[in-house]
């Protein structure tokens, strides 16, 4: 059966923080969706994990995997993208634990013409160091605790507040009015059929940085509208020490700014080659990796 949804979950040799999320995913209140955790060339680690996510949960988790050069984080995004079937997707990093309501709310939030975006708390480095799939399974994040308090208190958590999710509609305008700031790459959904329509991510982004800005570019050139999700799916980054984007990525960004291009040409479909999404003769099986998928 095709679900409704499918959440990409994107992974790079994290394999701790990929199995705090996808504890998570298996906890989640809203259950028709599959999980495609897209691996930038983890070693077998990461491969374990998954593996081991199938053996004990019953949301279907699959892994695709290309060989590691580099960050590619688009290319390998689009990998998933080509193989899930839900008409809704969803994306979450593999160091962002999803509350249970997580999907639930890109779910129910979804409308034509739009695409969802969410934002995190950001966790200080002590608590993302204790955390361990038994809290995440016994709802450590389903509502405020006091060590998270703590932790922003004293521990370098930020983004309290959005760890508070709020069910009223009116209360949400109210509380958070206007417009927030562009998608966010760890945290937005759009329909399947949308991705396909912009051609998906730029694979010409290599390295860190502004793959997520550009889709938006592109996304709203198709005459999609953004609905922010404040107060709705929630989610909290583990701490890791931060990065910075690579200058031929603002570069690519800052050239993408004055087109007007809708699809971008290496995507979904690179220029002239066959349209290889689910369920098209051309399509790989579901427990394929990329073609380059030595590590």
């Amino acid at each position: 059966m095709t679900p409704a949804v499918s959440v990409l979950v994107c992974t790079y040799e994290q394999p701790r923080e990929l199995a705090l999320v996808l504890a998570g995913l298996a906890n989640q209140s809203w259950t028709d969706f599959d999980c495609w955790v897209c691996d930038d060339g983890s070693g077998p680690a990461t491969a374990a994990v998954i593996d081991a996510a199938r053996d004990r949960f019953s949301v279907p988790f699959h892994h695709v995997r290309h060989g590691h050069r580099g960050f590619r984080r688009a290319a390998v995004l689009n990998l998933g993208l080509r193989q899930a079937r839900g008409r809704h997707v969803v994306f979450l990093d593999g160091d962002c634990v999803p509350h249970r309501d997580f999907v639930r709310d890109h779910a129910e939030q979804a409308a034509p013409g739009t695409y969802l975006i969410g934002r995190r708390v950001n966790l200080g480095p002590g608590l993302s160091a204790r955390l361990t799939e038994e809290d995440v399974r016994r709802g450590w994040f389903d509502r405020p605790r006091a060590g998270l308090l703590w932790s922003a208190l004293t521990g370098g958590t930020r983004g309290l507040r959005r760890a508070i999710r709020i069910r009223s509609p009116r209360l949400r305008r109210a509380i958070t009015p206007g417009a927030g700031r562009g998608l966010m790459g760890s945290n937005f959904s759009v329909a399947r059929d949308d991705l396909w329509a912009v051609n998906g991510y730029d694979e010409g982004f290599e390295g860190y940085g502004h793959e997520d800005t550009e889709l938006e570019l592109r996304l709203r050139r198709l005459g999609l509208r953004p609905v922010y999700l404040k107060g709705l799916a929630l989610q909290f980054h583990l701490w890791h020490p931060p990065r910075a984007n690579v200058a031929a990525n603002v570069a690519r960004k800052t050239a993408a700014e004055s087109v007007t291009a809708v699809r971008c040409r290496d995507g979904l479909v690179r220029e002239g080659g066959p349209d290889v999404r689910a369920g098209s003769p051309a399509a790989l099986p579901s427990s394929a990796t990329g073609p380059d998928s030595s590590p």
